[in-house]
């Protein structure tokens, strides 16, 4: 892990459970055999029917230059197709594992990248966003143009 993501993580941010925030409990939380690998860069999520980048963007963003970034990757054709956007808080929140996996110390699923905070699409009062910090297993708030994070691409019907 990288040192210097913790700065980024916690810098003037409001904490807030994901299990109150949207009900979800420690026994409906995503298993690693409900993800398939695509492409090798893509990750199917057979539970939502949503489909993931992989690896988040190589370099982290402040949350404005998050849409930047996906409207490249939908310009390019990334991984056969034009149709890459943010994720909702609530689409993060389908990712978050229940337990630490031990190989990588983070709340999600080893199949994807070790990028520690992912942006969500979710305002929060005024220049505010949502983003998931999966070394802790859990959710923050923070400003947009304050913090920079990874931005990682979900397509499919959003949740």
């Amino acid at each position: 892990m990288n040192d210097g993501l913790q700065t980024d993580c916690f810098s003037h941010v409001l904490r807030f459970q994901a299990t109150h925030s949207f009900g979800f409990h420690d026994e409906e939380r995503p298993m690693t055999a409900r993800f398939t690998l695509l492409k090798d860069v893509i990750v199917m999520d057979r539970h939502t029917g949503l489909m993931w980048q992989r690896e988040a963007s190589l370099d982290r963003l402040m949350w404005p230059e998050g849409f930047a970034y996906i409207e490249q990757l939908n310009r390019s054709g990334w991984g056969g197709f034009d149709d890459w956007r943010y994720p909702t808080q609530e689409e993060l929140a389908t990712l978050l594992m229940a337990e630490e996996n031990p190989s990588t110390g983070l709340y999600i699923d080893p199949v994807f990248g070790d990028q520690r905070c992912v942006w969500s699409c979710t305002e929060v009062g005024h220049h505010k966003s949502v983003y998931a910090d999966f070394y802790y297993g859990d959710f923050y708030v923070v400003e947009q143009k304050y913090a920079n994070h990874f931005v990682r691409a979900v397509r499919g019907q959003r949740q």
